[in-house]
């Protein structure tokens, strides 16, 4: 412990002796070079260059369609052949959308609306879950199996089709970037999850408090009946030996 305190009391007595960590004569620089000045007279100086702002980590990649200026030719002029008129229609109101374009009757639906550039949302693919199921003149169809109809007549006097009006589901709002992680909206939402997740933290301890409830009184029911079985083979077993 003294050799301790020693060593300790030598370092603060170096510690406070500022000649102990001074230069040299000979080492201490007597004269600054006029490139070092410059140099730190310039940094000094200069402005503190500007954040940029948010720099997107991707962003959307132009079609063919917007590129070459051919989103509105008609089906015609793109190069689809068909006989039966098809309208995609995507929305109600002011807000909808509408794509025209050509088939041929028994077409998959879903090859129609990828070559007319008509977006659907698909899930299954087989025609079970209704994700992509849309209304097409009253009628219910899913593009993801059906095709287009076989039994259609055309007009007697014009011999061409009638239009077929397919609605599809509206989707959100198509993301042209990615987004800032901090926003207020990410707070928001966040906020919603945790209170969420303490919702159902709060009633599965509920649901767990009365399973262990439960399992607690059938184990004292067991238990009891166990005593009582024991109870009655010891009091079978007195008589048993009273009798002898």
């Amino acid at each position: 412990m003294a050799l301790h305190r020693s060593i300790i009391a030598a370092a603060v007595l170096l510690a406070l002796n500022g000649n102990a960590f001074t230069l040299p004569s000979s080492q201490t620089p007597t004269s600054i070079s006029p490139l070092c000045m410059s140099a730190t007279t310039e940094t000094e100086n200069e402005t503190p260059a500007k954040k940029e702002g948010y720099v997107p980590k991707w962003k959307k990649i132009a079609t063919l369609a917007d590129s070459t200026g051919t989103g509105d030719l008609s089906a015609k002029d793109k190069g689809l052949a068909g006989a039966i008129p098809i309208k995609f229609q995507q929305g109600k109101g002011e807000s909808a959308t509408f794509i025209e374009t050509a088939a041929m009757p028994g077409q998959p639906l879903k090859l129609v609306a990828s070559q007319a550039g008509q977006y659907i949302t698909y899930g299954c693919g087989k025609g079970e879950c209704g994700t992509c199921e849309s209304l097409c003149n009253g009628k219910y169809l899913r593009p993801c199996v059906d095709v287009v109809p076989t039994d259609l007549e055309p007009d007697a006097e014009t011999g061409e089709y009638a239009t077929l009006v397919i609605q599809v589901k509206g989707t959100k709002a198509k993301v042209v970037s990615s987004g800032k992680f901090f926003s207020a909206k990410s707070f928001i939402l966040g906020f919603w999850n945790n209170l969420l997740g303490m919702g159902g933290l709060v009633r599965d301890r509920r649901k767990a408090k009365k399973n262990w409830q439960d399992r607690i009184s059938n184990e004292d029911a067991i238990q009891k009946l166990t005593e009582e079985k024991k109870r009655k083979r010891a009091e079978e077993a007195a008589l048993k030996n009273n009798a002898q």
